[in-house]
């Protein structure tokens, strides 16, 4: 099976794509907590519909590029497979970071380089997704093997309340980037492939023209629900039934991260985003 991140043997492709060839790839247009993660493990046990991850994330981006064109040929030999196909999913914050860091609108390049498609991917249940986001970013665990999945995330209506207002935003942020760019995409919920995920399969690999492979292989991401979920679910219904959204529309306070210290140093505006 090819995987991403062989740097010999996606030499040629990457070079392919520098002296403007073109290469076959989707772009998932998605927000945390998603299902993206799971859905991605399945295209990419395929060997042949690229390698899905956030490739814009700059923890995956290391050592940094020094440039525009450094940034492209590094998630394309990362997010491609041996057969000339990649795979790429990205947040809005993701998008805007490179815009602040490069000046350029990665996807606007990669589509004006490259055949890009796109699909849009959100969780119908705003309120788990947003409890979920909450969680994982105060506990740093994405997933069911995270060292921090154990760490014990104490209940915040003002920090779901954020989370929420962010997802809403972030699917907005998508559906006006495409309309605006009047770009046709092929868009799933998560909640409907639940129970049979093939649709989004089928969509993926017709889009790469590949085949569709013959069995639905097994992935180790889970299901992270819990009874805590449902607690938080009926604790922050009845908070805002009493108190109403105040507590995310208010200013946020600037996360002290390293990059907003950086962003101080350029004099840029700062990243109030928790998560």
């Amino acid at each position: 099976m090819a995987q991403a991140g062989n740097s010999g043997a996606l030499a040629p492709l990457v070079q392919h794509a520098r002296e403007g060839g073109m290469v076959k790839g989707v772009a998932v247009l998605t927000e945390a907590r998603s299902g993206s993660s799971w859905l991605g493990s399945l295209t990419n046990a395929s060997g042949v519909m690229g390698q899905t991850k956030e490739w814009l994330k700059p923890l995956f981006l290391k050592p940094e590029p020094r440039g525009y064109e450094a940034l492209e040929q590094a998630v394309l030999r990362q997010a491609s497979t041996e057969n000339g196909r990649f795979a790429i999913k990205v947040f809005p914050r993701q998008l805007a970071w490179s815009k602040g860091r490069w000046g350029r609108d990665f996807l606007f390049e990669m589509r004006r380089r490259h055949d890009l498609a796109f699909i849009t991917l959100e969780r119908r249940d705003r309120l788990r997704q947003a409890i979920s986001f909450y969680r994982a970013g105060v506990s740093n665990s994405w997933t069911s093997w995270d060292k921090g999945r154990d760490v014990a995330v104490p209940y915040s209506f003002a920090g779901i309340s954020r989370a929420f207002f962010q997802i809403e935003q972030s699917y907005a942020f998508r559906r006006a980037y495409l309309d605006f760019s009047q770009l046709p995409s092929r868009h799933f919920v998560y909640e409907d492939l639940l129970a049979d995920p093939q649709p989004y399969i089928e969509a993926v690999a017709g889009l790469l023209d590949v085949g569709v492979p013959a069995s639905l292989p097994v992935s180790r991401f889970v299901v992270q629900r819990d009874d805590i979920t449902e607690d938080w679910v009926a604790r922050f219904r009845q908070a805002s039934a009493e108190r109403g959204a105040i507590e995310a529309i208010e200013e946020q306070p600037v996360p002290r991260t390293l990059q907003n210290f950086a962003r101080i140093a350029l004099k840029r505006p700062l990243n109030r985003r928790q998560f």
